[in-house]
């Protein structure tokens, strides 16, 4: 019996290794097809090589940059594109069936150089944004296939990376009459002391903050000062937004070797680098993101701007019937023009469509002298004055002390001035940017008038003044200017004038709230610097809307 057990153990243990062997032999295939099929459906999925953790890095604490509500991060990307690849190169993949198909902007990421930070917190609400209102750039089509390429060769002939041609995207959506509260203009929008200090010229003829090539020289001027003083391009770019000054000191308070994640900013700023950031990537691979983007290179030359030489101060009019344009398309390709005329002191040039560029100069260069700008002899009579004179001919008192060598504005009854005209009534000329304004009446400035002395003729208020007309709180108003004054629907305000006593406590900003005014209305009318302090027992004139003034 115990030899039967044994042979039976034995032949059972035979039996079972042959069991298991065919069933370890079935795991294995069935295993092996598994991995087969697993390996089939991950090649579906896109690869990223450089995977990184995601590390989210906020500026300061929460308190003071709260975040925007309307953030998301349920359609961000998990991964981030590998070395500055087009993740998905279906735009690219067959030249010859789409050869114009965004290849402009495979061009442009080629010239990034700047780190985005995909993985900051920051840069990817910035990102869902976009993913949430994919068609966002659409509105901005027609201005990103005329203007971007232009600012990118600027940029790129400096050797600077390729992301600051985005910075004018965010400054001002590529509107070179966009304009904020707080006096800044232009593409890049700069404000006037700013735009004074890199050479932007601000007056009767012209504003130079609009136009596109100086505006971009003195931006990209600024922004390589920024990036010297601070050996970092985020830095530089904060301080284009906030300010230099303030940057330093926010770096200094932190001390050390930061960068611009580390710094406590404000809400706005701390926006503001991610935006550019999140444009960038998604400027390098839209379709990665879902963001409908297609810059068109026949757009784009279609559309190009050139530059032509003037040779000297030239008649809009004049330059429009030679070329064979429009003088509402001269305006609107050079909305610098704020007069009839390019400015007599310069620069003598005219961007003009790049298709017609040379025959277009050709032209131009055989205009005789004599008919660039129209002059008058005008005999001076008695109690006329140079502002009278330069108002009368649409024209600026330091065109005409130039024009007669003049080093004094004191002229004689009897003299004689040459003085520039235009070739037809100004009246004529379009207004920059009036198509915006069209239901208004236009008042001419004349000399000694501001914008309050406008606002109360009309019944306005200097607020709407400025809005209308895109005047910053602190820019002068010249003799010769157009100003808008808005159609009113509903009656006008009923002004009375008062004589207010300053309490303790007073400030002009408390007492502007207190009548619904401006604090440059009251300090326009008082002759005061709002920066400087207010006395009790001062007595200051305020002009009070008696229908909209808080009752205190």
């Amino acid at each position: 019996m115990t030899f039967e057990f044994r042979k039976v153990l034995a032949f059972r243990s035979i039996l079972d290794r042959r069991i298991l062997k065919g069933n370890i032999n079935q795991v294995v295939r069935l295993s092996l097809l598994l991995l087969f099929l697993l390996v089939q459906g991950c090649s579906t999925l896109p690869f990223y090589s450089n995977d990184e953790p995601k590390s989210y890095v906020n500026l300061g604490t929460v308190d003071w940059a709260p975040e925007p509500h309307f953030y998301s991060e349920t359609s961000l990307p998990t991964k981030k594109p590998s070395d500055n690849a087009l993740p998905d190169r279906t735009s690219f993949r067959e030249e010859e069936l789409a050869p114009e198909r965004n290849n402009y902007l495979e061009h442009l990421s080629g010239s990034f150089e700047l780190d985005h930070h995909l993985d900051n917190h920051r840069v990817q609400q910035e990102i869902a944004m976009l993913q949430r209102n994919p068609n966002y750039f659409d509105s901005l089509q027609s201005r990103l296939e005329r203007y971007l390429p232009f600012i990118c060769d600027k940029v790129l002939s400096r050797n600077l990376p390729g992301e600051l041609c985005l910075i004018p995207i965010i400054e001002s959506s590529l509107d070179p009459f966009a304009f904020s509260s707080g006096g800044a203009a232009g593409f890049w929008q700069f404000i006037p002391s700013t735009a004074k200090r890199y050479g932007l010229k601000i007056d009767w003829w012209v504003d130079e903050r609009r136009d596109l090539l100086a505006s971009t020289d003195a931006a990209l001027d600024y922004l390589v000062y920024l990036n010297g003083r601070f050996d970092d391009w985020l830095l530089a770019i904060a301080s284009y937004n906030w300010g230099e000054g303030r940057v330093a000191q926010a770096k200094k308070q932190r001390g050390g070797d930061v960068g611009f994640f580390d710094l406590r900013v404000p809400a706005e700023t701390a926006g503001y680098v991610p935006r550019l950031l999140a444009f960038a990537a998604v400027f390098a691979a839209p379709d990665a993101y879902n963001v409908h983007l297609d810059i068109n290179r026949a757009n784009i030359d279609e559309q190009a701007l050139a530059i032509v030489d003037t040779i000297g101060q030239l008649d809009v009019s004049k330059a429009a019937s030679t070329s064979g344009i429009s003088v509402e398309t001269l305006y609107r390709i050079n909305p610098a023009l704020n007069q009839w005329s390019t400015h007599p002191r310069g620069p003598h040039r005219l961007m003009v469509p790049a298709p017609n560029q040379e025959w277009i100069q050709t032209a131009l260069a055989n205009i005789p002298p004599e008919e660039r700008v129209s002059w008058i002899r005008h005999k001076i009579v008695r109690n006329e004055t140079l502002g009278d004179l330069a108002l009368h001919y649409g024209t600026d008192v330091a065109t005409m002390l130039k024009a007669n060598k003049m080093t004094s504005t004191r002229i004689i009854a009897g003299n004689y001035l040459l003085i520039p005209r235009s070739t037809i009534p100004i009246e004529r000329y379009p207004t920059p940017d009036l198509n915006r304004n069209t239901n208004g009446a236009v008042h001419i400035v004349r000399a000694g008038e501001s914008l309050w002395t406008i606002a109360k003729r009309y019944r306005v208020t200097t607020d709407t003044l400025m809005r209308t007309n895109r005047i910053g709180p602190s820019e002068i108003i010249r003799p010769g200017r157009k100003v808008i004054i808005p159609q009113k629907t509903s009656p006008g305000p009923v002004v009375r004038e008062i004589r207010y006593k300053i309490k303790n406590g007073d400030s002009l900003a408390t007492i502007a709230r207190k009548f619904n005014l401006s604090v440059s209305a009251i300090a326009n009318r008082n002759a005061l610097d709002p920066e400087k302090y207010i006395h009790p027992g001062q007595e200051l004139t305020i002009d009070v809307n008696v229908t909209s003034a808080r009752s205190r």
